[in-house]
């Protein structure tokens, strides 16, 4: 049997000889000739990098210890940084507010706007990686870290987590989750894979794409702990205990889990995860981010439970200050990392679910929404995964604004409330639910059925008694009648499409089309709302891409 002094010895002589490749890959003159088109052998500026690099640094260098930007910024100044992995850099900060005046793509090339700059490095990238033209494996493996970073575009998010996968298998060969004798990059290397597994914990959510692949019992180095005069450090201590929050949040959502109730035990609070480290002296930007994280875990970690249920109401307690944080404003220049608008997005809907459950009165929950559309205005100028959860919250913000202004009369109103309950069972308008409902709600239902039959193909017509779990999963959180005047058959097809945007149990390339078809239904509602189904694709008109990035060619 080999001694764990032979294994070290034979992982330091891998890491040795696979970190870098000898030699340049042998390419055709036709290929040399697409990689020039294509941008892969581009250098940008030094006008742009100059400006882009201290933005890095200065806002994602240590919230997301990828590289470490100064090293790489005094190696661009020598002539020495990789040109690809200071693209790289540029490809994650140009979504910020502040990297506007700057995005050229040569020195004397017009301004371009960041998704067009964006959409021109990420072809680039790939082409350059998938020629094998980085020589450090270590580096193009920050490199494709960096790159699952951006997701926008049509199919952005299956992209950004194949881009991340790339990166864990590369750092897994190299052995980077071992200590590796001689190695004098041996810290940052820690700091890369503890980020990848950070990533990868916050993938399965924000991507909807992919499951879990780092495995902890699988990685033989030490957690980054917190130490007193490195701050890099203790923003990586919180962000690995998010990471652990995040595994417990969504281990309800696992295809093998058999629960239909949520987990009963404590919840840690953020100063329990923060306790040890110097939490509110953190940049506000690196302050804000990770508390947006812990209030995702928060929300996710209810799925069952129903008003009055202590999940329920961490839930929104959680959504209301994701709220909150946004309402101050300043918001373009938070983090631009995907969870961002994520937390936003989410929050905007447990809002809305308030409101159907009853927790929320309807002229608070129409202010509410209406201030979430237009945070989500605002990034949606930077993520399009943000307009297309905009477009549904300006539909029911018209509902809920036509609904307070013609109020049902009293009588009625009293007699909604009246069939919340009828033999034990919960009244539903959703004829999705498994659950029953009166004979009046019937009747409506069977009116609207050839309507929603039109939208459906396929697996979509399944019966009421074969839906799966995931179909059920409101019956456990009473859903009645619409408050006030909110009786709309199109807030059906809305519940649903808000439903499936976060529904963890089915891969995002199956949620997506069928969210989009409910939204076929009411784009040419008289409320004149147009709800971008528009292209053949439905995934690429509902994320809202006009942008060269939606017809990348991978």
């Amino acid at each position: 049997m080999e001694s764990p002094e032979e294994k070290l010895k034979r992982q330091t002589i891998w890491y040795r000889r696979y970190k870098s490749r000898l030699g340049t890959p042998t390419l055709s003159e036709h290929h040399k000739a697409y990689l020039e088109e294509i941008g892969a052998l581009l250098v940008l500026p030094k006008t742009t990098t100059d400006a882009l690099l201290p933005l890095y640094i200065s806002l994602l260098d240590d919230l997301i210890p990828v590289v470490d930007g100064s090293r790489v910024f005094r190696d661009l100044s020598n002539g020495e940084a990789s040109t690809y992995l200071v693209r790289a850099m540029c490809l994650v900060i140009c979504k910020t507010k502040q990297a506007a005046p700057f995005l050229r793509l040569t020195e004397d090339g017009p301004l371009l706007e960041h998704r067009k700059f964006g959409s021109k490095l990420l072809v680039g990238l790939d082409a350059a990686l998938k020629a094998d033209l980085e020589p450090d494996r270590v580096i193009k493996t920050q490199i494709l870290a960096l790159m699952h970073l951006h997701n926008d575009g049509f199919a952005g998010g299956n992209r950004s987590s194949s881009y991340l996968s790339q990166a864990i298998c590369e750092a897994w060969s190299m052995s980077l989750h071992f200590n590796i004798a001689g190695n004098t990059d041996q810290e940052q290397c820690n700091f890369l894979w503890w980020s990848l597994r950070n990533f990868d914990r916050l993938n399965k959510p924000i991507m909807g794409a992919a499951p879990f692949i780092i495995d902890d019992t699988d990685i033989s180095i030490d957690r980054i702990s917190a130490k007193t005069n490195s701050y890099r450090s203790q923003i990586m201590e919180v962000s690995t205990m998010l990471g652990d929050l995040m595994t417990i949040a969504t281990r309800v959502y696992k295809a093998s889990s058999k629960s239909t109730v949520d987990d009963g035990g404590v919840f840690p609070t953020l100063e329990d995860i923060t306790s040890n480290t110097n939490f509110p002296q953190f940049h506000q930007s690196h302050r804000v981010y990770l508390e947006l994280w812990y209030h995702i875990a928060a929300m996710l970690s209810c799925r069952y439970s129903g008003p009055g249920a202590a999940q329920y109401d961490r839930r929104l307690a959680s959504a209301d200050r994701v709220f909150c944080i946004f309402s101050k404003g300043g918001h373009e220049n938070f983090p631009p990392l995907p969870l961002v608008p994520y937390a936003l997005s989410m929050s905007t809907t447990v809002i809305y679910r308030a409101l159907r459950d009853g927790q929320r009165d309807l002229a608070a929950a129409y202010e509410d929404l209406q201030s979430c559309c237009d945070a989500l205005d605002v990034l949606g100028q930077r993520w399009t995964s943000a307009k297309g959860v905009a477009k549904i919250a300006k539909r029911l913000c018209r509902i809920s604004a036509r609904a307070s202004r013609n109020p049902l009369p009293q009588d009625t109103a009293q007699g909604a409330q009246n069939t919340r309950h009828i033999g034990g069972h919960v009244a539903s308008r959703n004829p999705l639910n498994t659950v029953e409902q009166t004979p009046a709600e019937e009747a409506e239902l069977m009116n609207m059925e050839p309507t929603l039959s039109s939208s459906l193909t396929g697996s979509e017509m399944v019966p009421g008694a074969q839906l799966s779990s995931r179909d059920q999963l409101w019956q456990g959180q009473a859903l009645g009648p619409w408050p006030g005047g909110m009786d709309d058959p199109s807030c059906v097809p809305l519940d649903r499409a808000f439903y499936d945007l976060f529904d963890y149990s089915i891969p995002d390339v199956f949620r997506g089309p069928a969210t989009c078809e409910f939204l076929q239904l009411v784009h040419n509602e008289d409320d004149g709302l147009d709800c971008g189904i528009q292209s053949t694709s439905p995934l690429a008109s509902f994320s809202g891409c006009s942008d060269p990035a939606a017809n990348m060619p991978f």
